[in-house]
């Protein structure tokens, strides 16, 4: 073990000397009492400029925060320049206490696995950009979640059942936890009936996504619709035709037509009956010939019924 120059067992600490033997604080320094050849006198102690951390260059410049050691009269953290101002000299080099996750607020002080340094506090690493309502950060991979699953894509909203479309879903519709009626369905974010595609035809209803006449079923064939009631319009004289469109009082409904019952010779008393050649005209919902009656076998214009 290598001693001090003054027979001192071994070297003494910084502030000290030996003096006969012993480690003593080191005497002071000023008008009557000189330094040695190469130091200079700071605030009553002896220093060497050159390499005293305590007084690097200068009385009183002490190295320390940004570097951790005096060489040539120079703050310097470690072989290098000392660090600039907000960095701190580690034993590995300058650091940025405040960010730097494996030295985090002081040297050495490494942030856990899923955590960063923040502020100079190891916290757990927040998401950017920030997580949606309803979704959570996950620390281990700095990701938005929601409800245990990935992040949601564009359009849809984080519920407590998962990522939705609350412009389409009718459990969230136009926003978590909003559900339809039973029966509706969610369009454009608001509930509804089912609507009809393709849509309904005049007089006709959707119920459930189903055309129909009034509470009923859609109408068959040859009937129309008319005031939530089916209507066959080729004969109701109320709806001849089309739906409110009624015949006369001596007129009836005839293929969807109108015809007076008493005078039309193809519709004499009833849709159908049409007198042929046995008449040449109707005349109070019978058929006639020349004003007589209708003949047995047939009507010649000017001459009447001809016998067979």
């Amino acid at each position: 073990m290598g001693g001090d120059a003054g027979g001192c067992p071994m070297t003494c600490p910084d502030g000290q000397e030996c003096r006969d033997g012993m480690c003593m604080p080191a005497a002071g320094c000023g008008p009557d009492s000189m330094c040695p050849i190469g130091e200079s006198c700071c605030d009553g102690t002896c220093a060497s400029l050159p390499g005293d951390p305590n007084n690097c260059g200068a009385c009183g410049r002490v190295c320390e925060g940004r570097a951790n050691r005096c060489t040539s009269s120079q703050c310097r953290c470690n072989d290098l320049p000392q660090c600039e101002e907000g960095s701190t000299c580690c034993p590995e080099g300058c650091a940025d206490t405040m960010n730097d996750d494996a030295n985090c607020g002081g040297c050495g002080v490494v942030c856990p696995a899923g955590q960063g340094c923040i502020a100079g506090s190891c916290e757990d690493l927040p998401c950017d950009p920030a997580c949606a309502a309803g979704e959570v950060c996950d620390v281990g991979t700095s990701t938005c979640q929601c409800a245990g699953g990935a992040a949601c894509t564009a359009g849809d909203v984080c519920c407590s059942d998962g990522c939705q479309d609350t412009q389409t879903d009718p459990a969230n519709c136009g926003g978590c936890g909003v559900a339809c009626p039973a029966g509706e369905v969610c369009t454009e974010g608001g509930c509804g009936a089912v609507p009809c595609d393709p849509p309904c035809g005049p007089g006709l209803t959707c119920n459930a996504g189903v055309c129909g006449c009034g509470s009923g079923p859609a109408c068959g064939a040859g009937q129309s619709c008319c005031s939530g009631t089916c209507i066959n319009t080729s004969s109701d004289a109320a709806n001849c035709g089309s739906c409110g469109r009624a015949c006369g009082p001596d007129e009836g409904c005839c293929s969807g037509g109108c015809r007076n019952l008493r005078t039309n010779i193809d519709h004499c008393g009833s849709c159908g009956r049409a007198c042929g050649s046995t008449a040449d005209e109707c005349v109070d919902a019978n058929c006639r010939c020349q004003g007589g009656a209708e003949c047995l076998f047939e009507c010649v214009p000017f001459f009447g019924c001809v016998p067979a």
